[in-house]
């Protein structure tokens, strides 16, 4: 056994001699040390520098804001129309020691008189002082207040010829300046746009404007325009979490994920810099925003449709001394008939109306859900050729399926909607949902509580008793809605002639009314009419 150890060393020995080595080299030879990996840059340098960013602002000095409007914003929003502002502070009114005594005298009357009421008793008390009316109802050029009431009666009875007489005015609303310019035409005086998609164009006033007898006075501005960020950007609620006079963090809503985000203002206009997420988070709040662009450029045309239809004044469907809805909605068959005849001028039970307007635009009478439905169209570019040219309609990117188009009832509409699951969303409020317009508090909570399932693009119906202890159905297009609370303020209807009002100027008339239904439009609908041009800010 130990003679054959001794020839296996051996053997070995030689072996190792054979490939290279010899018998004599009993140290191995050094290996060569493995490659390392090259190191992968893992940080998110974007992510991080928004973080930092955000930290840093949150170290800036914090604006008070505007609590009072704050704690009253649901109740002004829902009476006076308004622009829904963020204020890096409230506006201040005037110093008591800076007016003559007989504006003291005035401010102190208005001071102890009741809200809403006495905005106008003070309009008439100074007719003749326009200035110091300025002075006493504006704050730092804002039409701005605290109290609801008085924010629903300025907005809706003060006009800009109450206040200025000047040749020329500026008008701010949001992040946009306008120069107005006094016309008068016979008795009537008023303030219209100078240039833009609104020249020539009458000029109202609206909680949140700020107007000055010089551009210059609107620098500095006290409010930030949230609202054009949002129909730009695509989120739909914001929670401010640090405001300051320059860079602000906010919490915004991209669908159903929350982010925290660094917005920077530049005058009223912000810009949404950063967000301050990881990676993941970012792309998946990238992929909603391009989702839903179609939808928020199909809006802004539609908006643009509204003011379109609102500029025309066009007619309410009712005969003329028609004082009742009987007759609604029989005057736009006759219409089309003439219109497509080419004739000046229609007759119906012997009255005589005119076909085109004083421009020599198709002129066709509405009913609400006739309003609702041809500003979706007009959006997509389909209309009624004007006079002079061969007459019908341009057919444009979008028509409604003729069974809805045919529709012109509120309850109807209902029915036919919910009939289209494919095109639309139909929910019916019942039981203790149907909140009387008079239980005012009630009626804005619920719209608060529920404001997740009323959106820009919404048709919604109000149902109940008129004066005149008869049932009356009305639809109501929902333009906007407030990017704090999501609560549902900016309409648009068709009664008597088209109009932008709140849920105070719609149903204060017949205050027995409640929701019905809301309509949804589905995205086909709004990929439909989406022009293709980029969203627009309002």
């Amino acid at each position: 056994m130990a003679s054959f150890r001794h020839s296996l060393k051996l053997f070995l020995l030689f072996a190792l001699a054979g490939c290279g080595s010899s018998a004599a080299e009993t140290t191995p030879a050094p290996t060569a040390s493995p490659i390392e990996p090259a190191v992968v840059e893992t940080r998110d340098v974007e992510g991080d520098d928004c973080k930092a960013r955000v930290s840093d602002a949150m170290r800036s000095e914090r604006a008070p804001g505007a609590p009072l409007f704050e704690a009253n914003r649901i109740a002004i929003l829902g009476r006076a129309r308004a622009e829904p502002m963020v204020f890096v502070r409230a506006p201040s009114a005037v110093a008591a020691d800076k007016l003559s005594p007989d504006a003291q005298k005035a401010l102190a009357d208005f001071t102890k008189a009741r809200p809403g009421g006495r905005v106008i008793s003070l309009v008439k008390r100074l007719k003749n002082d326009r200035p110091t009316l300025r002075a006493l109802l504006l704050r730092e050029g804002y039409v701005y207040t605290d109290e609801p009431q008085d924010a629903l009666l300025f907005a809706a009875e003060v006009k800009l010829a109450d206040l200025f007489d000047e040749p020329a005015i500026f008008l701010q609303r949001g992040q946009s300046v306008s120069e107005l310019a006094r016309v008068q035409e016979g008795k009537e005086v008023k303030y219209v746009y100078t240039s833009g998609p609104l020249a020539s164009l009458p000029a109202d006033v609206i909680f949140g404007d700020r107007v000055a007898l010089a551009r210059a006075e609107l620098s500095a501005p006290l409010h930030r325009d949230l609202a054009a960020l949002a129909d730009e950007q695509g989120f739909d609620r914001t929670a401010i979490v640090h405001l300051s006079d320059g860079p602000i963090v906010a919490d915004l809503r991209f669908g159903t994920r929350k982010v925290r985000s660094l917005l920077e203002s530049k005058g009223a206009a912000l810009n949404l810099s950063c967000v301050a997420e990881d990676k993941e988070i970012r792309a998946e709040v990238s992929a909603f925003q391009k989702q839903t662009a179609p939808r928020r450029r199909a809006m802004s045309a539609i908006r643009e449709a509204v003011t379109t239809l609102v500029s025309e004044t066009m007619r309410f469907d009712r005969p003329l001394d028609e004082k009742g809805p009987d007759k609604d909605g029989q005057l736009r068959p006759a219409w089309m008939t003439a219109y497509l005849q080419g004739r000046e001028f229609f007759n119906h039970e012997g009255r005589g109306y005119p076909v085109f307007d004083t421009k020599g635009r198709a002129w066709p009478p509405e009913v609400c859900v006739d309003f609702v439905l041809d500003s979706f169209e007009r959006a997509g570019g389909t209309w009624f050729r004007p006079k002079g040219e061969a007459l019908g309609r341009n057919i444009g990117r979008f028509t409604w399926v003729d069974d809805i188009r045919q529709v012109r009832g509120v309850i109807g509409l209902g029915d036919k909607a919910a009939k289209h699951p494919e095109l639309f969303d139909v929910r019916r409020f019942v039981g203790n949902e149907r909140i009387q317009f008079g239980e005012r508090a009630r009626f804005f909570k619920f719209l608060e509580d529920h404001a997740d399932e009323i959106k820009p693009g919404d048709i919604v119906s109000i149902h109940g008793y008129k004066r005149d202890e008869r049932i009356h159905q009305h639809a109501i297009f929902v333009e906007r809605t407030d990017p704090i609370t999501g609560f549902a303020f900016g309409l648009a209807d068709q009664m008597r002639k088209p109009r932008r009002r709140t849920w105070e100027g719609i149903m204060a008339e017949a205050p027995k009314r409640s929701l019905l239904f809301r309509i949804h439009p589905k995205d086909v609908i709004f990929s439909s009419i989406d022009p293709g041009d980029p969203v627009a800010s309002r």
